[in-house]
């Protein structure tokens, strides 16, 4: 066993006992509020406003829209100001709905009986791992789009072999394309 693949099992340790100790209502309501929450709410928003938009009744409200944007000013219509519209309000809606998913949840898994608190406990440490885990997949994935330069050059050559290495080579949170990087928030310039 490696250094790396030590430091990444007492990280892996810490991190469960971390969420053993807060529980899973705290550990959703961390990773939900603030700035997580912002990036919960725009990945989804780039995840499933396509596939909204793609509802006949919801295509019909943004083509209204755009067709009476452009009859009041011709720029409207080329800038696609009505995207940028549905795209806003998407995001509203998908914060008021975050919240109170949230603390519905949160309000459940906080009641004051013995399982109720074994549960959370448990659920709080899987929650906890699995979002340290996918955030580590989403600072590899934008190391891959530096990796022609000497840092992270330097980090897979020193993580070759082992776990964090292995998980660098397989992950699949790719921020490039064809060797060109992609715009992250592509969806407001359409």
């Amino acid at each position: 066993m490696s250094a790396f693949d030590a430091v990444t099992l007492l990280s892996a340790i810490l991190v469960a006992g971390l969420g053993l100790a807060f529980g899973f209502a705290r550990t959703l309501r961390f990773f939900t509020k603030g700035i997580f929450g912002f990036v919960i709410s725009v990945f989804l928003c780039a995840t499933l406003g396509g596939m909204i938009a793609g509802i006949p009744a919801v295509g019909r409200l943004i083509s209204r829209l755009h067709a009476s944007l452009s009859d009041a000013w011709s720029f409207l219509g080329k800038i696609h100001l009505e995207k940028v519209i549905y795209y806003l309000l998407l995001f509203v809606a998908l914060q008021i709905l975050r919240m109170i998913v949230v603390r519905l949840i949160g309000g459940i898994f906080s009641a004051d009986n013995a399982v109720m608190r074994f549960l959370n406990r448990i659920l709080g440490m899987v929650l906890m791992t699995a979002a340290v885990f996918l955030l580590l997949l989403l600072v590899f994935g934008i190391f891959r789009i530096f990796e022609d330069t000497s840092f992270v050059q330097d980090f897979i050559a020193q993580t070759e072999g082992t776990f964090l290495g292995k998980l660098y080579e397989i992950n699949p949170v790719r921020f490039v394309a064809d060797g060109k990087e992609e715009a992250l928030l592509p969806l407001l310039l359409l």
